[in-house]
């Protein structure tokens, strides 16, 4: 008991002596939860600029213009001549959409003929395409039916009879987790996670890694000499993981619908292997740099990996294999149906195993890892 007490008192005295360590613990993870909350903090993308192309110069041309100006989506910045003009606006990142209405326009509504009214779009984006695509539609869609509603009524239907012809089937749809696909309400917590992770990591490969490389340095009792270490750093991330649900989410203004402690015990299940993993990185390495190599490999794909923007179960067998051995993958699906989706405590259980199974896996390993390099050390 001495001894783990000892290994604490050390870890804590190189943390507050250290200026990158002090760096690393004490301001690296705010700066995460401040700069990655700022970049999504609007949450939706609005008043994007487009182009108009207008080759018809007629009432209804103006009235759709109008239409796409108004929409909170987008700001008609450019009036065009021609469809070449187009795609060097594009390249300039001047425009992020140009509509094309034709000649003729005006004259084929009246006649009741069809209109063909074109969005080109920027394709290199895929959120700005597709939110493009879903609004223009629905701006297209809102001034066809009241210019079809008004053709018909004036060739002497009755209103309600003119509305059941244009609508036979209504078409209706409710989104629920974040109705209004905010994309900091999606997308902040995520980021602000497997930053975190990479931050658990690399406490786990420097705090291992600085005692090995110090040739005199063998301990006799190993397991207690991870688990002081694993104490002191499973605190302080705790902590994080506290400030975070408490205050950043009410700071960026993020909804969190489920109880904030069933989060933080799910949490303790993802901080302790995250560290034990970059512990077993320096462990089995032998020393600092070449253990932060791992853990940058690990690290960086380690968000596309998780399912959290491109569904797990989408990817090929191999690659959920691998996924499946890195924390941040169960504990973001875990963690994302708490938040948005108000899970309730039994319900983390399926996730707490799987990371418990993790937790015993790499603490083992990075025990054994340990012990071979100790009795090495001792014989020589």
């Amino acid at each position: 008991m001495n001894y783990f007490l000892e290994v604490i008192k050390e870890e804590i005295k190189l943390i507050f002596t250290n200026k990158y360590y002090l760096f690393l613990v004490c301001l690296w993870p705010f700066l995460d939860f401040i700069f990655l909350g700022g970049i999504y903090f609007y949450g939706n993308v609005k008043q994007m600029p487009i182009a108009v192309i207008d080759k018809d110069n007629s009432k209804i041309s103006r009235t759709i213009t109008r239409y796409f100006n108004t929409s909170y989506a987008f700001d008609v910045k450019y009036k065009l001549d021609n469809v070449s003009d187009i795609e060097p606006l594009f390249i300039k990142n001047k425009i992020f959409m140009a509509v094309y209405i034709p000649k003729d326009t005006q004259k084929n509504i009246k006649k009741l003929s069809p209109a063909q009214i074109e969005c080109y779009l920027d394709g290199s984006n895929f959120l700005t395409s597709n939110l493009g695509e879903i609004e223009g539609l629905n701006i297209i869609g809102t001034i066809n039916a009241g210019l079809k509603n008004t053709m018909i009524k004036k060739r002497g239907i009755q209103s309600k009879l003119a509305n059941s012809m244009m609508l036979p089937i209504k078409n209706d749809s409710s989104k629920i987790f974040n109705p209004t696909y905010n994309y900091g309400y999606y997308l902040t917590p995520g980021l602000w996670i497997a930053v975190l992770g990479q931050i658990l990591l690399i406490f786990g490969a420097l705090t291992i890694g600085k005692d090995i490389e110090k040739k005199d340095f063998i301990t006799n009792n190993i397991f207690l000499f991870i688990c002081g270490k694993l104490f002191v750093y499973c605190l302080i991330s705790a902590l994080y993981f506290e400030i975070m649900f408490r205050l950043f989410f009410t700071l960026f203004q993020i909804p969190f619908y489920g109880e904030v402690v069933t989060a933080e015990i799910l949490s303790i299940f993802f901080i302790l292997p995250t560290i034990l993993l970059g512990m077993l990185m320096a462990a089995v390495t032998g020393n600092r740099l070449d253990a932060l190599k791992g853990c940058l490999l690990i690290g960086a794909p380690a968000f596309l990996l998780s399912g959290y923007t491109w569904p797990l179960s989408q990817m090929p067998n191999l690659i959920k294999i691998i996924a499946g051995f890195i924390p941040l993958t169960n504990f973001l699906e875990g963690f994302r149906k708490i938040y948005q989706q108000n899970m309730q405590l039994e319900y983390i259980f399926p996730f707490a195993k799987i990371l418990t199974t993790l937790i015993i896996l790499y603490f083992i390993i990075t025990y054994i890892s340990l012990l071979i390099r100790f009795k090495l050390k001792t014989k020589k």
